[in-house]
């Protein structure tokens, strides 16, 4: 997430994993202090109209991340926002995913690598709005009952056909075993198989 100006952006993949509306309180709150607190974008690369790499290349190479004090000033605020808002009691929620997610950004660091803004937990294992663990529950991987965060997918659907972005609002289905969870994992693909009916067919050509 990061900002531009006074618009809050957002990636897909955050979107899809977020498990409730306290998480997202919690990523909206930080960006919004930045707004808040004045704090601008280093806009060095922004007039450089045409370039001789490849853009994929020279995206690889590309860190715009805001300095550290900004970021723990920006924490800091947005936790005064965050104790003023309607979410002031559910945050024990947000804290149980930035849990989740301390777990396994070990494993997968290009999962939460940001080229655009800076990561909710950083190289060094740091996270942002660390504050928040402190009334998180304790997070059991085992329990069907406690849903940290979501699958990726299971939030931003793209048409591959058509190349539309609809977000999904169906209700969440009871899971049955601790395993379905799958927190930051990529869903599985599950074909719609029918029988071929050839006399169907010939039918409808009729």
């Amino acid at each position: 997430s990061y900002t531009i100006g006074d618009t809050i952006v957002l990636s897909r993949g955050l979107i899809d994993v977020l498990p409730d509306e306290a998480s997202l309180a919690m990523v909206l709150a930080h960006e919004l202090a930045h707004i808040k607190l004045g704090d601008r974008v280093n806009t060095k690369y922004a007039f450089y109209d045409r370039m001789m790499i490849p853009d994929e290349q020279l995206l690889k190479t590309f860190d715009f991340a805001r300095p550290q004090q900004e970021e723990e000033e920006a924490d800091k605020e947005a936790m005064t926002l965050l104790q003023n808002s309607p979410y002031k009691d559910k945050l024990g929620k947000a804290g149980l995913f930035l849990k989740a997610l301390a777990e396994v950004a070990p494993e997968t660091p290009n999962l939460f690598g940001a080229h655009l803004g800076n990561r909710l937990i950083d190289k060094h294992q740091q996270l942002r709005m660390a504050q928040l663990l402190q009334d998180a529950p304790k997070l059991d991987p085992n329990s069907v009952d406690q849903i940290a965060a979501l699958p990726l997918g299971a939030r931003v659907k793209v048409d591959s056909w058509d190349d539309q972005i609809r977000l999904v609002k169906s209700a969440p289905v009871n899971l049955t075993s601790a395993k379905d969870k799958m927190p930051f994992e990529v869903t599985p693909l599950i074909p719609y198989l029918t029988k071929y009916n050839d006399k169907a067919n010939q039918q409808a050509q009729r």
